[in-house]
């Protein structure tokens, strides 16, 4: 036969500390200010005409003549960039779809010199061509979201949970430390 004792501590159920400091809060706004900013975003679409990895310069030479032909038509009046992307882009991800690759961010998700030929095309226009280690890319900037940081009210309810959980979590360590 055995006897046990035990306590449960739940520390969902850990009072809270009445009143958060607006000082605390705003220091921990400015501390955490990166959370609270949405970077500018691109709506884009590309072609790529792919070069295998390790390929020779008569290789390169060859696709580039290729996207330069297409960045050509791409560029003429009137020109349908996503029927384009879908006859002849060699992205299996983004054909179907017109080479859409949707919003992109500035946050290295895509390639260096992909990203960066993305966020120096003028939305509405098209890239000259961008060599990655994928291939020739051929980039349209269709729409620009700018960047935006979250004023500290909006803010303020997120940084008062996280303060609040903090507090809990400090209160539960407390207690079992006690304990």
């Amino acid at each position: 036969m055995v006897s046990i004792e035990y306590v449960d501590i739940d520390g969902s159920k850990l009072a809270l500390p009445e009143a958060v400091d607006v000082k605390a809060l705003e220091s921990q706004y400015e501390q955490d200010k990166s959370r609270f900013i949405e970077p500018e975003q691109r709506l884009t679409s590309h072609i790529l005409v792919k070069v295998d990895a390790g390929a020779d310069t008569a290789a390169w030479k060859a696709a580039e003549a290729k996207a330069q032909a297409l960045l050509k038509q791409a560029k003429a009046a009137g020109a349908d960039f996503a029927a384009l992307a879908r006859a002849n882009s060699e992205d299996e991800g983004s054909k179907e779809g017109g080479g859409d690759l949707g919003w992109v961010s500035k946050n290295g998700q895509m390639v260096k010199p992909f990203e960066d030929a993305v966020f120096a095309t003028a939305t509405g226009t098209i890239s000259g061509l961008v060599k990655t280690d994928f291939g020739w890319h051929i980039i349209q900037v269709r729409e620009m979201k700018a960047g935006r940081e979250m004023p500290f009210e909006q803010a303020r309810p997120e940084l008062e949970r996280m303060m609040a959980e903090t507090a809990r979590e400090r209160a539960y360590n407390d207690l079992t430390g006690k304990l």
